[in-house]
């Protein structure tokens, strides 16, 4: 490596606290500037979700999910763009930005203390994995807990929602819940326990929630093992659920307060993945797969053609990346799974795949228009050799025919999830952008990257913002204009 490369910042400082609420337009910030020139059909508002902050003054959440949750919303008017960020205000965030101290577990951390300071303490929901707008609700999202609700105007917490009580004190919602675009119906589902004199069984809650924002069904799915199932598809009528190599054990010791969840967590090759097909109308189980060891973290879409359910998703045969989530702040490289395309036979109940790039990928996006219908392009972040350990740190679109469209960052530049926006004068698939959240590390701020979807080798317009944004997670773009400024 030159001595050039050997001074490039790593992608650590993106991870940071960024404790500053901002609100402002780019054009008026002094700060703050385009290259480029927005598009005049790029109208609309787009979120971000994932952890503001993952310490507290010295003292460090023990897991990348513990951060507590920051909201961030571009809003695209009139060739102009205007950033809002704000933390939401959940239990946790404000009790400890009071005391400045850890007071809440987490899914990786513990409370000072001990086993006393634990015991019998589940962990605290940091809201700050995705976010949904549905039904005229925006609703931050952690799979540990419920969603919270939000003024999408303002950014405002209002609190905690449970679909006028429908999500019961035992049930928990996903961060990747998915909305049927002819039906508007929002589908999402939660792991959860059944006890009983045999002890405590695992199982999956399925929830479908009308286009008018309300919870109109439920059912559940019985598991021999307790899952960690982050994320799921739905064709225009199955939901289909992988069931990971992943395995908890040890719940017990979590709840006695001996342990977290993320100490309990291991990537078993003797586990086999099972695929479970589940009727969106019904909830009832239509037919189980089972195929080699794995994991599948995130999805891309999932569609029907013929006899068999098509599904895109990011395979890895470990789950490594639990011991680099424990301590972010240090972590120097990262990356992803590999782009496989699974074909489930519900004729003969057999299942197979095929590798549809083997550029390391994470967090698949495609336009939401065709969610549960083939799409064409899906946009991947990637990890590639550009001459330096790293995180995300390329963009890569694949379209059905197999041709791969990749961008790779310079040095010192670390991408993230690549979110799809629709044109607003068409529907038509590869009308839109994408966005994408780059973290400068020689500079230590973010830059927006707006990229032409038919080509993201084409940059429209850069947006570079006066501060950082922490490394997130999930987001979506609305072609409505939510915030007001």
């Amino acid at each position: 490596m030159s001595a050039q490369l050997d001074v490039i910042p790593n992608c650590s400082g993106g991870h940071e606290p960024q404790n500053e609420e901002f609100s402002y337009w780019v054009d008026e910030n002094q700060n703050a500037c385009i290259e480029g020139v927005i598009p005049a059909n790029l109208t609309g508002t787009f979120f971000r979700n994932g952890p503001g902050r993952l310490k507290l003054d010295k003292d460090k959440f023990g897991h990348w999910f513990d951060g507590d949750g920051m909201l961030c919303a571009f809003t695209f008017q009139n060739g102009r763009v205007h950033f809002k960020n704000r933390f939401v205000r959940t239990p946790k965030y404000v009790k400890e930005s009071q005391t400045g101290r850890i007071e809440y577990r987490g899914f990786g951390t513990q409370r000072p203390g001990g086993i006393l300071a634990n015991i019998l303490r589940p962990p605290a929901n940091p809201a700050n994995t995705n976010s949904v707008y549905h039904g005229g609700l925006l609703l931050a999202l952690n799979e540990g807990g419920k969603p919270y609700s939000l003024d999408p105007s303002n950014l405002h917490t209002y609190g905690e929602y449970t679909y006028d009580g429908e999500l019961t004190p035992a049930m928990v919602f996903s961060a990747h819940g998915k909305i049927d675009p002819t039906s508007g119906d929002y589908y999402n589902f939660g792991a959860g326990l059944d006890f009983g004199r045999s002890g405590a069984k695992a199982k999956i809650n399925t929830y479908r929630v009308s286009a008018e924002g309300k919870m109109v069904s439920k059912g559940a799915i019985k598991l021999e093992t307790f899952p960690f199932c982050h994320d799921f598809v739905i064709t225009d009528r199955y939901g289909i659920y992988f069931i990971n190599s992943i395995v908890t054990e040890g719940i017990m010791d979590v709840i006695l307060g001996r342990a977290t969840i993320a100490d309990c967590i291991s990537y078993k090759k003797d586990q086999p993945m099972q695929v479970i097909v589940v009727d969106l109308a019904t909830h009832e189980e239509v037919q189980r797969f089972v195929t080699d060891d794995g994991a599948i973290i995130h999805f891309g879409n999932a569609w029907q053609m013929g006899n068999e359910l098509i599904v895109d998703g990011m395979y890895a045969d470990n789950f490594d990346a639990n011991e680099g989530l424990k301590d972010v702040t240090s972590i120097e490289n990262f990356a992803g799974g590999k782009y496989r395309r699974y074909f489930l036979n519900l004729n003969n109940g057999k299942i197979r795949w095929e590798s549809v790039t083997d550029t390391e990928s994470e967090f698949p996006t495609f336009n939401p228009l065709l969610v549960g219908r083939q799409n064409d392009l899906t946009f991947t972040a990637c990890s590639v050799d550009n001459g330096h350990a790293s995180f995300y740190n390329a963009i890569q679109s694949t379209n059905q025919a197999g041709d791969q469209n990749l961008v790779t960052l310079e040095p010192g530049y670390y991408g993230s999830e690549p979110l799809f926006a629709l044109a607003s004068d068409s529907n038509e698939e590869e009308d839109g952008y994408v966005l994408e959240l780059i973290y400068n590390a020689f500079s230590h701020c973010t830059e927006l990257h707006i990229l032409e979807a038919a080509d993201i080798k084409n940059t429209i317009a850069c947006v570079k913002l006066p501060h950082h944004i922490p490394h997130q997670f999930h987001g979506f773009f609305t072609r409505e204009i939510l915030l007001k400024p």
